[in-house]
């Protein structure tokens, strides 16, 4: 019998994934940790309807004609 070596690649895709496990989890403890729950909130935007392009805006549609559904 001759003892050669050989190479397992699926030793190599247990290794190579174990890693990125390890990186997710590592990721996912840095998030938990690091989250700061009392955080204020952001300001709302300006202009009633948080920034949406609306036909009724003169400004950006002034071609526009809305007829409303009774």
């Amino acid at each position: 019998m001759s003892e050669e070596a050989h190479s397992d690649p699926s030793r190599r895709w247990l290794t190579f994934f174990f890693i990125c496990f390890v990186i997710v989890q590592a990721i996912g403890a840095f998030a938990i940790f690091t989250y700061n729950v009392n955080a204020p909130e952001p300001e709302p935007g300006k202009g009633g309807h948080g920034g949406m392009i609306l036909p009724v805006d003169g400004e950006y549609a002034p071609h526009a004609r809305v007829w409303p559904v009774a």
